[in-house]
């Protein structure tokens, strides 16, 4: 059996249980491997490594490491050496390392498999990976040199690959794409509900993130030409993030057509969906955003980001409308044109789906894809 060492700062441990699900469904989905996870967590301000075993195979990491990006490869050197003397400790020979995120990971994969004289991959992980690759420019060498010598690069979408080509050199020729496999991935048809109700999902807390605000300007516009158009914002978030979207809706008079419905239930996820004419989100940035996908599994059109979240995984004449999300204007377009193309644009999803084109988004789909990389590098 093959050994796959994971270094991540996205796996769910006891220091930090609320971590995103995404690499844990990747281990947990993908049998016939042996799968070594390091589990990062950085604390503020503190110095050293502390390990916690907490399952076979499975260790948490606390590192200390001073906020924003300071002491940044510094601070991980320390991380790299702990990982080596417990490899070797343990008399673990892994075949591939994975790196899951390029900016943090991939510098400790760099040095760990320079050690080990072992290959790895690595992802890269839009959002974050943009931010702390801009924060610490003089580490560009350093970047270069990671996506050069990594086996394969795994991004979340093409316009990831992209921006890495562009200011790093990233060779396009090794970069597969691999999304993060999302809980519901069974598609259902959505009927046209022929009424412009329209629904977000999101948490509250990080609404200037998901830019709501520009979001209900857009409504608030498009309501001129549509005079029924309605969003429902599902979704939970605390006391005071629920106040700021309030006075969101408030500010822009749209009080009676903004309505603020709480949680989704989650048994219910794929009917509450399918009543509606589209999911729409126009954040400002997005690595990914799994309900895009999820809701293109419900049947429902959606608008999403230019260059950003699922932008150049589909062609946007089949799923919803790709907005400038900086520009109310181009929002508002998108709305407009997903109200009035609702039925054409729920029809080309079910055609899409049954030509295959959501396969790749499934958990069949994504493993497949991943097993393909990583045999690509150690053999079957």
């Amino acid at each position: 059996m093959k050994t796959i060492v994971h270094v991540t700062a996205d796996f769910p441990d006891p220091m930090a249980e609320a971590k995103t699900r995404s690499v844990l469904n990747l281990v947990d989905n993908t049998g016939g491997y042996r799968h070594v996870v390091y589990s990062l967590n950085r604390a503020n301000w503190k110095s050293g490594v502390v390990p916690l075993r907490f399952a076979p195979d499975r260790t948490a990491l606390a590192y200390g490491a001073p906020p924003k990006g300071l002491l940044h490869a510094t601070r991980l050197k320390p991380v790299t050496a702990w990982i080596l003397d417990d490899l070797r400790a343990n008399g673990v020979s892994p075949d591939i390392i994975h790196a899951h995120k390029m900016s943090v990971e991939g510098l400790i994969a760099l040095d760990l498999g320079a050690a080990l004289g072992k290959p790895y991959v690595c992802d890269i992980w839009g959002d974050t990976d943009l931010k702390i690759t801009e924060a610490r420019r003089d580490l560009a060498p350093k970047w270069r040199e990671i996506l050069s010598k990594a086996e394969a690069v795994l991004a979340c979408a093409p316009w990831a690959t992209d921006k890495f080509a562009v200011r790093f050199g990233l060779d396009r020729a090794k970069t597969v794409v691999l999304p993060p496999i999302v809980q519901r991935d069974t598609f259902q048809s959505s009927a046209p509900v022929r009424q412009p109700r329209l629904m977000t999902l999101f948490n509250l807390n990080v609404h200037a993130r998901k830019n709501f605000a520009g979001l209900v300007r857009a409504v608030m516009a498009a309501s001129k030409a549509v005079p029924d158009i309605s969003l429902d914002v599902w979704g939970v978030g605390g006391p005071e993030a629920f106040c700021e979207v309030t006075d969101i809706i408030r500010a822009a008079g749209a009080e009676g057509r903004v309505t603020l419905k709480g949680r989704l239930p989650q048994a219910e996820f794929a009917a509450i969906l399918g009543s509606y004419a589209a999911f729409v989100m126009p954040t400002l940035r997005e690595t990914f955003g799994m309900v895009f996908v999820e809701a293109l599994f419900c049947g429902l059109p959606v608008l999403y980001t230019k260059d950003w979240s699922i932008d150049g995984l589909f062609d946007p004449a089949d799923v919803g409308y790709a907005c400038r999300s900086s520009e109310d204007e181009d929002i508002r377009r998108g709305l407009e044109h997903l109200v009035a193309e609702e039925a054409s644009l729920k029809a080309r999803i079910a055609q899409l789906h049954k030509r295959g084109g959501l396969a790749p988004y499934t958990r069949d789909g994504v493993v497949q894809t991943y097993r393909r990389v990583i045999d690509g590098v150690v053999g079957a």
